[in-house]
């Protein structure tokens, strides 16, 4: 029997010309590159569950009293009233904690589990109707068998990154999972994904001074995560028993913001910047590298400018100001009277280099939360 046949029975073959020209089409359809069956046939396994499981994934973002951003984090649902995970030290000394998801913001409205010593929160969101990913049994997992992590590293907000598990590690007391996948600042709390698209860790740290060295918290410690009736700003998560340990990116970062300007004239210039760089880690650092992208109202890009601040030494939890020399035009396009369209910026953290520990760490061995 033919394909064609196949879609009107046995009997088919005495079909009217129109119903056969019908079958053939069907079946051509099926055949062609761009029909749905084939689509999804085609799809690798990292592109579905990235479909099937960015809607669940969201952005954390954990201000002071003042609004001003102390850590930016990762964070993925786990029921479907709102509940997600995400790491301690993204909300940790917060005062409130926004939620970016699917284009929405809302709120983390309480903490409904924490556990200091594992790093590990769950937090009831002001969203109650969300979608959940499903969890695995993170016992089982193996080295070499493939991994997918998803999140919001620098803030880019659905971030597909792939490797294995290159190792089962104890580190302080506590298990971790060694993946190869890249996670950034910024991926605090993502999911890690096993093949089947289920999660199995949740990113947490990378290695300051390795390649492809990060680390998940095993999704099974989600268990033993004990209720909880506190404050976000007393959700600090155990330092890392390691000569290692460090802080991450996210707690080096720009406020306190002022511009400078040029000939206060049509496409005037934005001369520089002074900030105010702050170091909310445990460690002395220096040599902060950083990059300002500025852009015109239109969202294009003007300009690169990249800064080195050879030298500047700031210690662990206080600020030093800066001033960023920028010299580009355009950045404001003047209308009628006083109106004017302004473009924008964005400062990026590159690299930082640690001089000094609370601790007493080593430099050469680092391990960065992210």
């Amino acid at each position: 029997m033919t394909a064609a046949s196949g879609l009107f029975g046995a009997s088919s073959r005495f079909a009217s010309p129109g119903r056969a020209r019908l079958a053939a089409g069907l079946v051509l359809a099926a055949l062609l590159p761009g029909s749905h069956g084939t689509a999804h046939a085609q799809e690798s396994a990292t592109a579905r569950i990235a479909r099937e499981n960015l809607p669940a994934v969201v952005t954390l973002i954990a201000v002071d009293a003042h609004d001003q951003p102390l850590a930016l984090g990762s964070g993925f649902f786990i029921t479907r009233d709102g509940v997600l995970v995400t790491n301690a030290h993204v909300v940790g000394g917060a005062a409130k904690i926004i939620v970016r998801w699917r284009g929405q913001r809302g709120t983390a409205v309480k903490i409904l589990n924490f556990a200091r010593k594992y790093d590990l929160v769950t937090l009831q969101t002001s969203f109650d109707a969300t979608p959940a990913v499903s969890l695995a049994d993170s016992d089982t997992v193996t080295v070499g068998q493939d991994v997918i992590v998803l999140g919001s590293p620098q803030g880019l907000e659905g971030t597909v990154s792939t490797g294995i598990v290159g190792g089962l590690r104890t580190l302080g007391n506590v298990k971790f999972l060694q993946i190869t996948a890249p996670i950034s600042p910024g991926s605090s709390g993502g999911p890690v994904f096993n093949s089947a698209g289920r999660v199995i860790g949740v990113a947490t740290a990378t290695s300051a001074k390795g390649q492809n060295l990060n680390f998940a918290l095993p999704v099974n410690l989600l268990r033993d995560l004990p209720p909880a009736s506190i404050a976000f700003n007393a959700a600090i998560p155990a330092a890392l028993d390691l000569r290692e340990s460090d802080r991450l990116k996210d707690l080096v970062f720009f406020n306190n913001i002022i511009e400078e300007f040029g000939i206060f004239t049509e496409g005037s210039t934005l001369a520089s910047l002074t900030a105010s760089l702050q170091n909310r880690t445990a460690e002395t650092i220096a040599d902060v590298r950083i990059l300002v992208v500025v852009k015109n109202p239109r969202g294009e890009v003007l300009d690169f400018h990249l800064r080195d601040f050879k030298g500047t030494v700031i210690p662990p939890g206080l600020a030093k100001q800066v001033s960023i020399p920028i010299l580009t035009r355009g950045f404001r396009t003047w209308s009628t009277g006083i109106d004017y369209v302004r473009g924008t910026y964005e400062i990026r953290l590159l690299d930082y280099t640690i001089v000094g520990s609370r601790s007493g760490g080593s430099a050469e061995d680092s391990l960065k939360r992210r």
